[in-house]
């Protein structure tokens, strides 16, 4: 049981990884990732039919991922508020807390998806080649937010 919680988490951790690559971001934002999306694609060294489909796949997973995120923040919102209410019971929100793990199933199960469909679009090659760059890349992450973390600590506004 202990290893398969411990491969799930590491499959969440993977998909969670992919995703950002394929995240819709505005401005300036928007053109970083247009130039990641394009040095990406350049060392993947991928045919312009392969580029269509990662990002039509990219596309269709963005806007079903933001329904997704949204039905989620909203549901969880909800209860918040109920959770204030003095008088609330377990069994009344028992309702609201399930409709948030279903969506937070199907958040996971989008993101499977997305991860198989690029995995159909990759040669091996170029998927395991993938793979590395968003475990570099996340590793990146973890690193600037630990960095930025401590600048906060260090300067008292936690």
């Amino acid at each position: 049981m202990k290893n398969i919680k411990s491969i799930i988490i590491g499959l969440v951790v993977v998909l969670f990884i992919a995703s950002t690559v394929y995240a819709k971001t505005e401005g300036e934002s928007q053109q970083r990732g247009d130039k990641q999306k394009g040095s990406i694609f350049k060392k993947l060294n991928l045919t312009p039919e392969q580029e269509n489909q990662l990002e039509e796949n990219r596309k269709a997973q963005g806007e079903e991922m933001t329904k997704l995120h949204a039905a989620i923040k909203e549901k969880q919102a909800k209860l918040q508020e109920e959770l204030k209410n003095p008088l609330v019971t377990r069994a009344a929100i028992e309702p609201l807390v399930n409709e948030i793990k279903s969506l937070q199933m199907q958040l996971i199960d989008r993101r499977i998806s997305g991860i198989f469909a690029v995995k159909e679009i990759l040669t091996p090659e170029q998927f395991s080649m993938f793979q590395q760059m968003m475990e570099k890349r996340q590793g990146n992450r973890k690193k600037h937010f630990k960095n930025w973390s401590e600048k906060r600590k260090g300067t008292g506004q936690n």
